[in-house]
């Protein structure tokens, strides 16, 4: 029997029940890097993977936490490119829920009361928010999926801030995006890397194999995936054409020919798809085939370094819009560059004999260009190379240096 005084009691305890709730379970802070954007690639710093000499790519690792979001808070950068691209563990780009995982310049949507360069001329240096998120979505502005489905708590995965051709070449002036993990509520920002190491480890698998196969005739291919090295940063926004070479002796040079694409000009953003523009960006490197998978950089005397990439705005056209690029040493190259109309690409000095691997890149193509390297098939198979690209296929041959020099690159 509930006496009154037995009642009361109970009605106490239910109000202090009420008044004072159990205490929630404590949300769990993100699994932060020590700094952001502590890797960064290029021919300078950390040369793996083929870089080219004309671009410099800001790595972040992560791990991947339940309910994890890393928001970037960035600026646009004064540059000919920019993107922001997500890779799983392994090194690839994926798709999550139709969601890509790379955002070129062009498409990232600008805060409210600024502008992308990309979209409309306006002065670099407006800001944007992107969000990397398990759940990103279709529709969804700005948002990149975090990995792909399935992928395991615990994996790694890695963003990267790609620039190409910064205002007078000067990649210190480029403005990293702040970088923000948030997890069950906690937000916490990333501080930058006071100096980014180019000797950091990036979380990706060792390279398979120890070379890559010679083609005897040097032609251009675009590679079987599986030829591939395993690893790396692919970049979604670029194609490539390959051609296997070994430096000739007796004093040859490997000459390549072919019709260039209208590309954008100059190191500074302009509004994209443009008129009368094939591609953003197309070069020509000179690398090698063993791992890391370096881009050339031979020492010169006075000091200075020459690169194994010749950008589109540093490469010689003839009046048919046609290049003539001559491969040799770099003893060979005043003779070469006396030339007209040719430009020189260097073989390694460190390693003349070895087997070099030439790519010819396209990246940011306009749809109505039908010969992009884009569409060629990736089978290895120069045959369907040269079907698609017809006049804008590299035919490579082999002469003399004498024959060069006296009857130019298109007779010898």
């Amino acid at each position: 029997m509930i006496t009154p005084r037995l009642g009361a009691a109970l009605m106490a305890t239910a109000t202090l029940l009420v008044t004072f709730p159990q205490h929630a379970a404590a949300a769990t802070p993100p699994v932060t890097p020590d700094c952001a954007w502590e890797v960064k690639v290029s021919a300078d710093t950390r040369n793996v993977f083929y870089p080219d000499s004309a671009a410099t790519y800001w790595v972040l690792p992560f791990t991947v936490q339940e309910g994890l979001r890393i928001t970037l808070s960035g600026e646009y950068p004064d540059s000919r490119y920019a993107s922001v691209q997500v890779y799983k563990e392994g090194g690839g780009l994926f798709e999550s829920n139709g969601v890509p995982s790379s955002l070129t310049d062009h498409r990232i949507q600008p805060d409210a009361g600024s502008v992308n360069p990309w979209q409309q001329q306006a002065t670099p240096g407006g800001h944007y928010t992107l969000t990397v998120a398990a759940d990103a979505a279709p529709g969804q502005v700005n948002t990149l999926p975090l990995a792909p489905p399935g992928t395991s708590v615990g994996a790694t995965g890695n963003i990267v801030y790609r620039v190409y051709l910064p205002a007078d070449g000067d990649f210190s002036q480029v403005r990293l995006p702040a970088v923000t993990f948030e997890r069950d509520g906690v937000s916490q920002p990333v501080p930058a890397c006071d100096d980014p190491q180019p000797t950091t480890s990036v979380a990706t698998p060792p390279a398979k194999g120890t070379a890559v196969a010679t083609r005897a005739a040097a032609a251009f291919a675009r590679a079987d995936p599986a030829d591939r090295p395993t690893g790396g940063f692919p970049n979604g926004d670029s194609a490539y054409l390959y051609a296997d070479v070994t430096p000739p002796v007796g004093g040859r040079v490997v000459v390549i020919r072919g019709k260039a694409p209208h590309n954008a000009q100059g190191s500074h953003p302009a509004p994209w798809p443009a008129l009368g523009k094939d591609v953003r960006y197309w070069s020509m490197c000179t690398n090698l085939t063993l791992p890391p998978y370096q881009v050339v950089v031979n020492p010169l005397p006075d000091g200075t370094s020459d690169y194994g990439c010749r950008a589109d705005d540093h490469t010689g056209l003839d009046s048919d819009g046609r290049y003539s690029y001559v491969v040799g040493g770099e003893s060979q190259r005043e003779a070469i560059e006396q030339v007209p109309g040719v430009t020189f690409l260097p073989f390694s000095a460190a390693r003349p004999a070895a087997t070099h691997r030439i790519i010819l890149r396209n990246m940011v193509v306009d749809a109505g260009f039908a010969e992009a390297v884009q569409n060629v098939p990736e089978d290895g198979d120069p045959a369907s190379a040269a079907a698609v690209m017809g006049e804008y296929y590299p035919v490579t041959k082999v002469c003399s240096l004498a024959a060069l020099t006296s009857e130019g690159p298109a007779d010898c």
